[in-house]
Parts: C-alpha cells; sequence; structure tokens
C-alpha cells in the first residue's frame, strides 16, 4: 500500500473532475464568496433571536383533547 496515490480531493473528495485552469477559474469565481463567509461567521449573534426555529417536537407537546 505504500505505492498507493494520495487521494485526489478534486475527483475523490468532491466527485468533480475539472482541468486545473478550469479549477483556477472557479477558485475565483468563490473567492469573494468565502470572503463573505468569513465574515458572516466573526458576527457576534449572541443577543440574536433567530426568525424561525426548527422545533420538531412542538407538535407532540400539544395538550391532548380527550
Amino acid at each position: 500500500m505504500a505505492n498507493s496515490p494520495l487521494p485526489d480531493p478534486w475527483s475523490d473528495i468532491l466527485g468533480t473532475d475539472l482541468p486545473p485552469n478550469r479549477r483556477k477559474e472557479v477558485l475565483a469565481a468563490f473567492a469573494d464568496v468565502l470572503t463573505e463567509i468569513e465574515k458572516l461567521r466573526e458576527l457576534d449573534l449572541t443577543d440574536v433571536h433567530p426568525c424561525v426555529i426548527f422545533e420538531p417536537t412542538a407538535p407532540y407537546r400539544l395538550p391532548r383533547k380527550d
């Protein structure tokens, strides 16, 4: 197993098979998006309540009408 090639993240992990020049174009296109995502992750939202809360057990906690 010492001669096995290292996995290629683009094809083996992500399932894409792009030529190197196209990979550079894709990375350049998403560079600004990744910068904005980093800014969002740095926001302190501890005092902000979400507008939607996913609570799948809520219908089961309603009072029974027996």
